[in-house]
């Protein structure tokens, strides 16, 4: 039933009429190419690794792709939305699963990976992050079954889902840690030698190994002018390593609004957030050795985590949360089960009222999550409107000329497989205009602003060029304009 109702929650979140984050757009066009073009290399400016990707290609080939009428191939904008989702729907509904799994093989049997399974099919996180196209999702399920099979010593499968969850997305080797001390904690009170203890180590870590050295191999064969270890770097450069003083409190605010979110509604979250750390606490001045010692390490790394995200200048990304998301639902099991244990057979009304208000609310939450009402997940409603605007720029002439500041991405998605329009990106107004007055053909023009976006300073040095500017397009979220250049400067 459980599951029936994560999957409820999810293909609702799939159907939904929801357009691209921009980083979804950019994943969905890399595996669109490898589906449509076939460029399974991946070529282009690409900074993440290709299992996500090529998961997202493989789904559109089998539900997306068709052919046109000269039998080349191509694929539907919302047909490419639906299949670039559909791998992380399904990874999102194994993960509920697996979550159980783990808390059977930490904590035994019991309510607690019930509740654990229960939680995780309600997260508004786990909801909102199901139906997008982002590498995280399959990341995440890659890097919890590295830990159930470390948490049973399974050290050479452990080490290859670790792999696997890096060529999913680099963040992956965060969880090496936690692998450690998950491998450690089951072990400990038995004797273990130190040749033991390597051979361990080289089993984990030889897989993840072999997986860096076949990522470098492929980034290698794409022969682009910036790897996608350089991008990597420069995408996320925040100039310095830590965060300054006075931006430690702003940080915290950021990343506890987004954290609000992993469980249920905030406060609810707060609740269960309280609940672990109580129950943790009054476990801990009992000697239960494999199930609170599973819950130190858990809560080791979460704070560990947590502080490294705090003090090292990372970018505030909501699905930087995801990797913890797992462990608060695991904490937050552990503390329902201990209020049950506390007032089983003593508070039977409160505890029914009790139950069933937390249930009712954590339902609501992962129902407004799979509708799109949370401040978590993708785009959000930021780019609605970016389909029709592709449509009317696809409608214009063949070979017009797109100056596209603000839309990248996105607006090449929507334009489709095959568009025969040119797009170009300047930095500046000056280096638009230059290279615009220097284009000696005639021909449409168009300027595609974002409503909220400072277009003025762009329009002002257009018209001290002499081009005529008019608004040709206009939906209340985005406006073109229609650039006419003077006939002595080569322009239309």
């Amino acid at each position: 039933m459980i599951l029936l109702l994560a999957a409820a929650l999810r293909f609702h979140a799939l159907t939904r009429e929801a357009r691209f984050h921009p980083d979804e757009a950019l994943f969905a066009t890399f595996a669109r190419r490898a589906a449509v073009n076939g460029d399974w290399l991946l070529r282009g400016p690409l900074d993440k690794p290709p299992v996500s990707i090529y998961a997202g290609a493989l789904s559109m080939t089998l539900v997306g792709v068709t052919h046109l009428p000269d039998g080349v191939l191509t694929l539907d904008a919302y047909a490419g939305e639906f299949a670039a989702r559909l791998p992380n729907v399904l990874a999102s509904l194994c993960l509920v699963a697996l979550v159980y799994a783990l808390a059977r093989r930490l904590y035994g049997r019991g309510r607690t990976p019930l509740l654990a399974m229960l939680l995780m099919a309600l997260s508004p996180y786990a909801v909102a992050f199901s139906a997008t196209a982002f590498t995280d999702s399959l990341m995440l399920l890659c890097i919890v079954l590295a830990l159930r099979l470390a948490s049973a010593r399974r050290w050479l499968w452990a080490g290859l889902w670790l792999a696997l969850g890096l060529g999913c997305k680099q963040q992956a080797l965060y969880y090496l840690p936690l692998l450690t001390l998950a491998g450690w904690g089951s072990r400990v009170g038995q004797g273990v030698s130190l040749r033991s203890s390597v051979f361990t180590a080289a089993r984990l870590c030889l897989p993840v190994a072999l997986g860096f050295a076949l990522l470098l191999a492929w980034d290698a064969a794409r022969a682009q002018p910036d790897g996608m270890w350089a991008l990597a770097a420069a995408h996320n450069d925040p100039g310095r390593f830590l965060v300054r003083f006075d931006e430690i409190v702003p940080r915290l605010r950021a990343w506890a609004e987004l954290g609000g979110w992993l469980a249920a509604y905030p406060p609810v979250t707060a609740l269960l957030s309280a609940l672990a750390a109580v129950a943790l606490a009054a476990r801990g001045a009992r000697f239960i050795p494999r199930s609170t010692l599973a819950d130190r390490i858990l809560t080791a790394y979460l704070f560990g985590y947590l502080l490294l995200h705090v003090v090292v200048a990372f970018n505030i990304y909501d699905r930087y949360l995801l990797p913890i998301l797992p462990l608060i639902v695991l904490l937050a099991a552990r503390g329902l089960d201990w209020a049950w244990e506390i007032m089983c057979g003593r508070l039977v009304a409160p505890q029914r009222a009790a139950g069933l208000i937390v249930g009712a609310l954590l339902l609501a939450g992962a129902a407004d999550a799979a509708s799109g009402r949370v401040p978590v997940g993708g785009d959000r409603g930021t780019h609605a409107g970016i389909d029709a605007l592709a449509a009317y720029l696809s409608a214009q002439p063949v070979a017009a000329v797109i100056y596209d500041h603000w839309l990248g991405w996105e607006l090449d998605y929507y334009l489709g497989a095959w568009s025969d329009k040119r797009r170009v990106y300047y930095p500046t107004p000056a280096a638009l205009v230059a290279d615009a007055l220097r284009l000696s053909e005639r021909g449409a023009r168009y300027f595609p602003v974002p409503r909220h976006q400072p277009a003025q300073p762009w329009l002002d040095a257009l018209r001290a060029a002499g081009v005529e500017v008019s608004v040709s397009y206009d939906d209340g979220r985005f406006i073109v304009y229609a650039l006419n250049f003077p006939p002595s400067e080569g322009g239309a």
